[in-house]
């Protein structure tokens, strides 16, 4: 029995990990915008209802433009309105995080055309990153090497 338990553990030690390599970069905004790489993101005013510094925004109301590489922004749709930290950033998909009351919804963006890829379903706490999940409050969200979310079975919580 000891062996088997041995066994089992080195194969386990022995596996490949199953590399993501979607890495999402938070922006860090001055004032209303944010620049990495060749991605600028414009949002409209701050918000007014969350505490903050000039320094330090948290919450923006929209909308939301990104321009590539100094080319004229696109919008996003209004939907995408009242924007909060974090906003991340993984290959040509802008995570934004939305918020009416405590409801929160994120939707990933395409950097391209502004056009929503995904949304999320309303979530409740704050959301994160790390090592290839989106934590939307206590629910986890996969993504693929492209940075979307996979296609997984329907969490009947978000239903």
């Amino acid at each position: 029995m000891r062996l088997h338990i041995l066994s089992c553990a080195a194969m386990l030690v022995s596996m490949p990990t199953s590399a993501n390599d979607c890495t999402l970069t938070r922006l860090i905004f001055a004032s209303n915008s944010a620049v990495t790489g060749s991605v600028t993101v414009t949002l409209d005013e701050e918000a007014s209802d969350l505490p903050h510094s000039a320094d330090n925004p948290q919450a923006w109301t929209g909308p939301v433009k990104i321009s590539l590489s100094g080319q004229p922004a696109c919008t996003a749709n209004d939907a995408v309105s009242i924007v909060e930290n974090p906003v991340l950033l993984g290959r040509d998909v802008l995570y934004v995080s939305t918020y009416s009351g405590s409801d929160r919804i994120m939707y990933g963006l395409d950097t391209r055309t502004c056009r929503i890829v995904w949304k999320s379903p309303v979530f409740y706490g704050v959301p994160s990153y790390t090592h290839g999940v989106l934590l939307l409050g206590k629910r986890r969200v996969l993504l693929n090497n492209e940075c979307r979310p996979t296609v997984v079975a329907a969490d009947p919580a978000w239903e």
